[in-house]
């Protein structure tokens, strides 16, 4: 009986590791004209600190910020590279 008890343990604790990890991969999401969307974490206080990191992941072509959200000192950006 106690070993029935911990496999349901294992059991549970296994598919509730695997269902957070698939939360944590998700398809890439893109714009209405189809270019795809990269998310940036960057430091809130310098804005130079983000748009280096943009230009970087757009390799250092123009990108469009859609949502930019700050929370503390790390800011969140959703941009899309502009195409050539």
């Amino acid at each position: 009986m106690k070993n029935l008890a911990k496999i349901a343990i294992l059991l549970s604790s296994g598919l509730l590791t695997l269902s957070l990890s698939a939360c944590g991969s998700s398809a890439p999401l893109f714009t209405s004209d189809g270019r795809p969307t990269q998310q940036i974490q960057c430091s809130a206080a310098s804005s130079g600190d983000c748009d280096q990191r943009a230009r970087t992941q757009c390799a250092q072509k123009g990108y469009d910020v859609l949502t930019r959200d700050v929370n503390g000192s790390v800011a969140n950006l959703v941009i899309a590279c502009q195409a050539n």
